[in-house]
């Protein structure tokens, strides 16, 4: 194995394997391996360019934290590093083609050893289907530990008339720098406790949100008497699917239908954009029964999706 630098980038030479950083002008074709690998694992492909872009833009140092893999001409694997606190939490996306399996290995044991570089102990989490070919044939043997389980929820999006809000009940969306700050501090406060969630200076959250290309339109406060107590963070990257990024409420409001009315807004809202569906990830362990709430309201299970973990020695 070699190293050599190519237009300025490192690159990494087996006989059989190329490897380099990703740019954000690999977007389109990351979608297109991303799509490739969801359509057999979940049965859909609907990322998008831009969310791709979203995604690298997340990376603390994208020259260092992210990784593609070719073989030939051919891309087969694809990974990130994000940070997910300030702490040693870091988040990994990770995709690989079932023919090159051996490449996808190649790139989980280089983004560990990269999350060794940046701090000692670091906790990585990464979300694959269980059916994933890493998950079925790497993780387990690399230490990797199955820790969770998501569902992915989607439900079908018609002709949405905006909800009926009761007296003293007030939805607006994000449209000021205030907002957004308020935005930011109700899902700080209402996700306090749940699995997999890590409080986050401001303007950590705003890069991981990639805040300043979001449309924050799609982002809605609820307030009750003059009082902000619920939240939902939506986004319109996915081609043909809306989505459900966050959605809270704060203790003194939940079970007053103060979340069904920011979801009934958000599906108003994306099917006048054309949007066929709207989607969003709750965990089945959910302490609040969020499961049962989303199925009420017509959403159904697409896909599940297993959190496997490792602390690196």
């Amino acid at each position: 194995m070699r190293w050599q630098r190519v237009q300025g980038m490192p690159v990494e030479h087996t006989s059989e394997l190329t490897v380099r950083a990703a740019t954000l002008a690999d977007a389109p074709a990351v979608r297109s391996l991303i799509n490739e690998v969801d359509l057999v694992d979940t049965g859909d492909a609907g990322y998008s360019v831009e969310e791709v872009e979203g995604d690298l833009r997340r990376a603390a140092d994208l020259a260092r934290d992210s990784w593609l893999a070719y073989d030939g001409d051919r891309l087969v694997a694809y990974a990130v590093l994000w940070p997910a606190s300030t702490g040693v939490r870091f988040d990994v996306d990770h995709y690989v083609l079932r023919d090159a399996l051996p490449a996808g290995i190649h790139l989980l044991d280089l983004l560990t050893e990269r999350a060794a570089e940046i701090t000692a102990g670091a906790d990585l989490h990464l979300a694959l289907t269980p059916d994933s070919v890493l998950a079925v044939h790497a993780l387990p043997a690399r230490g990797w530990r199955n820790v969770r389980r998501h569902h992915v929820l989607t439900r079908t999006l018609s002709v949405e008339p905006p909800p009926a809000l009761p007296e003293g009940v007030g939805i607006r969306a994000v449209t000021s720098p205030a907002d957004e700050e308020i935005a930011y501090r109700l899902v700080q406060e209402t996700f306090a406790g749940h699995f997999g969630f890590e409080p986050t200076p401001y303007d950590e959250w705003r890069k991981r949100m990639d805040a300043d290309h979001r449309d924050w339109s799609l982002t809605w406060i609820a307030s009750r008497d003059g009082v902000d107590v619920g939240v939902l963070v939506g986004h319109n990257d996915r081609e043909a699917t809306g989505w459900v990024q966050n959605l809270g409420t704060v203790a003194a409001a939940r079970g007053s239908g103060i979340a069904t009315l920011l979801l009934r807004t958000a599906f108003t809202a994306f099917s006048l954009r054309g949007r066929r569906a709207i989607g969003l990830g709750v965990d089945t362990e959910n302490v609040h029964n969020a499961l049962r709430f989303y199925t009420g309201l017509g959403f159904e299970l697409q896909f599940a999706a297993d959190t496997w973990r490792l602390v690196v020695a």
